[in-house]
């Protein structure tokens, strides 16, 4: 019966999807990174949905590094270079904020989001579509 118990606890921890995240650096941005397993395009919008942070990595997820700024969640339109602010992610739940399509757009994503939004954009083609709460 224990062994049972175990074995059931097993698969489903493994069952269980763990959000991903594969932070890289920002080309030309020293102590920037961006999450490239959160790059993604909203379908409704075509907005591409970024999470950037600044800090020092020590391990693979972002909870492991060793000097961190909370998590710059942003939504790039790559036509218009307009982006909307999505706010700070200071817990590492990657979720974004209720009502984040109706916020206004800035001006100047490029200088706003910097090289992520610019690398984003370039390889907006790959970037999978899915649909955002």
């Amino acid at each position: 019966m224990r062994l049972k118990l175990v074995l059931g606890l097993i698969a489903l921890t493994a069952a269980s999807p763990a959000a991903a995240e594969n932070w890289q650096p920002v080309p030309g941005e020293p102590d920037t990174y961006y999450d490239a397993d959160f790059t993604k395009i909203d379908e409704q919008t075509g907005l591409v949905i970024v999470r950037t942070a600044m800090g020092k990595p020590s391990g693979a997820g972002y909870a492991e590094w060793t000097e961190k700024e909370p998590i710059q969640m942003s939504a790039i339109d790559c036509k218009a270079d307009t982006y909307k602010n999505l706010g700070l992610d200071f817990d590492d739940t990657a979720a974004l904020p209720d009502g984040w399509r109706a916020r206004s757009s800035d001006p100047d994503a490029k200088i706003a989001v910097g090289g992520a939004g610019v690398a984003a954009c370039k390889r907006k083609d790959s970037l999978p579509k899915v649909a955002l709460p």
